[in-house]
């Protein structure tokens, strides 16, 4: 009877380590709306063509495409499935002065944002990027006067949404549940 406890704790426990490094997608559905301050006030999305138009600060996740370009079109951002955001000098030169600060809700989601951090700035020499998360839909990412290393350069940053465990992982920890509580009904 020991080993049936030992089983379904090294089961639930495998499950919950599983479950915490799941990969999640953000849904095709997903809607994204920023802002911009700074060099420019205005953000221009992939659903209104890039054209300087109400409502053109918001535009659905295109896995294939660009989402947003600011209206001076020295940054583009692109929105990935799999949480990436990717931010590009658009500028021609292999500097961007001045501050951008950038916020971006996504909606239809589902989960809420468990974390955005910084992944990979290999293409920046000089300035400063920060990132922070405002809420459970919400991010920010300000830029400061960078330095690419290459013309059109780029740097990326990761957000992190909560996973949902599979149900068959769900069914495996309720089988094991089960198996504890017929150990407990057998005792009794």
């Amino acid at each position: 009877m020991k080993t049936y406890r030992t089983l379904a704790v090294a089961a639930a426990a495998w499950l919950a380590a599983a479950s915490a490094q799941a990969a999640y997608s953000l849904p095709a559905a997903t809607v994204i709306t920023g802002q911009v301050s700074g060099a420019t006030t205005t953000l221009l999305g992939l659903d209104h063509g890039f054209a300087d138009e109400p409502g053109s600060n918001t535009t659905a996740l295109a896995v294939a495409d660009l989402e947003f370009l600011t209206g001076d079109a020295a940054v583009a951002i692109d929105f990935f499935s799999d949480g990436q955001v990717q931010v590009w000098n658009n500028s021609g030169a292999t500097s961007l002065t001045g501050s951008y600060s950038f916020n971006f809700r996504l909606a239809g989601i589902g989960l809420p944002i468990a974390s955005f951090a910084l992944l990979d700035l290999s293409g920046i020499n000089g300035g400063s990027v920060s990132v922070k998360l405002l809420g459970p839909d919400s991010i920010s990412l300000t830029l400061n006067n960078l330095s690419f290393t290459s013309e059109f350069g780029s740097f990326t940053t990761q957000l992190t949404v909560n996973a949902v465990p599979e149900p068959a992982s769900l069914a495996l920890v309720a089988a094991g549940v089960g198996l504890l509580a017929l150990r407990r009904r057998a005792r009794a």
